[in-house]
């Protein structure tokens, strides 16, 4: 389990993230959700400790010092370097953690065929389609077999067939056993695939409970909790403007 007690990551503008209490159990799927701003990824970079918090402390199994032996994050493909083949840099990737070469070689081989990449083993990340970017990047997270995966975005920026599929991924690493949480902007194709949802507002948890989503709409959860507005209820119904204004 990953207990989050008490952390705090203020930044000297008063932005950041406040007092975060989370539990998230093994095997789901939690949704962090919020509007921009709202300290999403402020939580997972303190998670990661690329920002040092103010105070508060994370375990996983009741284990503080080396949490993050059993985590990985799923970061924003223009981080990796272009010229770099991806077969090369999966197999770097879990040397760096310490995974011996012989048995990089295997893992890499065994995740580029899972994910459909092995024909693209010697390609280069400049390229790929943004998709493929994607599935390779998953792979680099992948290769040191953690328990759980933090993920930030990761349909940002990909065509509909390609977040379906990787939407699909995260399905199936769910069934294998992998803890993951997730970030996304794109809340509606979360809906049939999240168990548990966490709504940020202004850098504290509005809302935390277990997802049902034969009962509950994920997008009705954030939109009332965030104070934000539907499309619709923005724009109003086009097609009676229409009307209106023949």
């Amino acid at each position: 389990m990953i207990e989050i007690k008490d952390l705090s990551k203020v930044f000297k503008n008063g932005a950041g993230i406040k007092n975060i209490n989370l539990s998230i159990n093994p095997g789901e799927i939690c949704a962090i959700l919020g509007p921009n701003g709202a300290g999403k990824s402020t939580l997972l970079k303190t998670i990661f400790k690329e920002y040092i918090p103010n105070f508060g402390e994370i375990t996983f199994n009741n284990q503080t010092d080396n949490y993050l032996n059993n985590f990985s994050f799923f970061t924003d493909q223009s981080l990796f370097p272009k010229g770099v083949a991806i077969e090369f840099f999966c197999r770097y990737t879990a040397e760096l953690v310490g995974v011996k070469p012989n048995e990089a070689k295997k893992r890499t081989k065994y995740l580029l065929d899972k994910l459909e990449l092995s024909k693209y083993a010697k390609k280069t990340f400049a390229s790929l389609s943004a998709g493929m970017q994607k599935k390779a990047m998953l792979a680099a997270s992948l290769i040191n077999e953690p328990e759980c995966i933090f993920l930030d975005e990761p349909t940002a920026n990909l065509d509909i067939e390609s977040r379906r599929a990787m939407i699909n991924l995260l399905q199936q690493m769910k069934n294998e056993g992998k803890t993951i949480v997730i970030t996304s902007h794109i809340i509606d194709e979360l809906q049939n695939i999240v168990d548990h949802a966490v709504v940020l507002k202004e850098g504290k948890i509005v809302y935390d409970k277990k997802f049902d989503n034969k009962k509950e709409k994920l997008e009705d959860i954030y939109f009332m909790h965030t104070d934000s507005k539907k499309a619709e209820d923005k724009f109003g119904n086009l097609t009676n403007f229409g009307e209106e204004v023949k």
